[in-house]
C-alpha cells in the first residue's frame, strides 16, 4: 500500500514538474504575446488589407469595384509616379554615400579620442539633436533655404557672393539637392546619420583591443588599420545602415511635403507624396494602396540586393 502511495506520489510529482517545465517554456511566449497581437492588428492586417484594396477601385467609404491590377499598371503609366521613383533612387544613392562616409568618420575620429570624458562630451553633443522633432528641424531649414529672406542667400551677399543667391527649393534645378542636404553634417538626425553614428561607434568599441595591438606589431598605419581591421568588423553594421538609408529614400515624405510638396512641378516629388495625394486629396484609396504595395515591393528587393552585394564583400574579405 505504501509502494502505491509512493508510486503515485512520484507520478503527480513528475506530472508536476513536466507541467512547470513547460511553463516555463511557454513564459517567454506569452509575454511576447501582447506585443505580437499589436503588431498584427495594427501592422500585418492593415498592409493585408491594403494588398487587396489594391486591386478595386476604392474610394476610402463605399466605391469598391474590382479592377484587376488596373490601378498598377496605372501606376507604372502615371509620369508623376515614375518620376518619384527617380528622385526615390537619387535619394537613396545620396543617402548611401552620406551614410558610408560621414558617420563612420566621425565614429572613428571619436574612437581615436583616448579620454572617456572627451568621448562622452562628444558623443552627446552629436546624438543630442536626435531629440529634436524633425518638424523643427525641416522647418529651420526651409528658413535658411529661403529664396529673398533665406540665411544662406543673405551669407552669399554679405560676402560678395550674391550671384550664387537663389530660390534653393523653388528652383527645379537646385530644390532636389537642397532636400538631400537637409541636415548637413548628417550627425544629428535619426534617421540619417545619428543612429549609424552610434551603430558605428558601437562596433569600434567591441573590437578586440589585441588586434589593434597586433596590427601596430605589425607595422601597419592608420588607413591599412582601417582597411583590414575596422572595414570587415563593421561589415554587419554598414549592412544594415545601407537598408535603413533605403527604406528612408523610398518612404521619405515630411521633408519633401514641408518644404515643396513635390515641386516645383514634379522636381522633388516622392513616391510617399503621390500616395498621400492620391488617397487624401483625390480619394482615389485603391490607387494609393497600390503605390504602397509598389514602395513595398522596390524596398524589398533592393534590401535584398543589398543583403546579397554585402554578403558577397564580406566572403571576398
Amino acid at each position: 500500500m505504501k509502494k502505491g502511495n509512493a508510486g503515485g506520489l512520484q507520478r503527480d510529482n513528475a506530472a508536476a514538474m513536466k507541467k512547470k517545465s513547460l511553463f516555463r517554456m511557454v513564459k517567454p511566449y506569452l509575454f511576447l504575446l501582447p506585443i505580437y497581437l499589436l503588431m498584427v492588428t495594427f501592422k500585418y492586417i492593415p498592409f493585408g488589407m491594403a494588398i487587396i484594396k489594391s486591386f478595386f477601385n476604392w474610394n476610402g467609404a463605399n466605391v469598391n469595384l474590382f479592377v484587376g491590377l488596373d490601378n498598377y499598371i496605372a501606376a507604372f503609366r502615371d509620369i508623376t509616379f515614375t518620376k518619384s521613383l527617380v528622385n526615390s533612387l537619387w535619394i537613396a544613392g545620396a543617402d548611401i554615400l552620406i551614410v558610408l562616409t560621414f558617420p563612420l568618420l566621425a565614429a572613428e575620429l571619436l574612437y581615436a579620442v583616448k579620454s572617456t570624458k572627451k568621448q562622452y562630451v562628444v558623443r552627446t553633443a552629436f546624438t543630442f539633436p536626435m531629440v529634436v522633432p524633425s518638424v523643427v528641424i525641416i522647418l529651420l531649414w526651409k528658413w535658411i533655404l529661403a529664396g529673398d529672406t533665406g540665411v544662406l542667400n543673405n551669407i552669399l551677399t554679405s560676402v560678395g557672393l550674391g550671384n550664387l543667391a537663389k530660390p534653393w527649393l523653388g528652383d527645379s534645378r537646385t530644390a532636389l539637392g537642397s532636400i538631400i542636404a537637409i541636415g548637413f553634417p548628417w550627425l544629428g538626425s535619426a534617421s540619417l546619420g545619428g543612429l549609424q553614428f552610434l551603430l558605428y561607434f558601437g562596433a569600434l568599441q567591441n573590437i578586440s583591443k589585441d588586434m589593434f595591438e597586433a596590427a601596430e606589431i605589425d607595422g601597419a598605419n592608420i588607413f591599412q588599420r582601417f582597411i583590414k581591421i575596422d572595414l570587415p568588423m563593421l561589415a554587419s553594421q554598414m549592412k544594415l545602415t545601407v537598408t535603413l538609408a533605403i527604406i528612408n529614400a523610398v518612404q521619405v515624405f515630411d521633408t519633401v511635403y514641408i518644404l515643396t510638396k513635390g515641386g516645383p512641378g514634379t522636381a522633388t516629388i516622392t513616391p510617399s507624396v503621390v500616395l498621400y495625394e492620391q488617397g487624401f486629396t483625390y480619394r482615389k484609396m485603391g490607387y494609393a494602396s497600390a503605390i504602397g504595395v509598389i514602395m513595398f515591393a522596390i524596398i524589398m528587393v533592393l534590401t535584398v540586393i543589398n543583403q546579397k552585394l554585402m554578403k558577397n564583400t564580406e566572403s571576398m574579405d
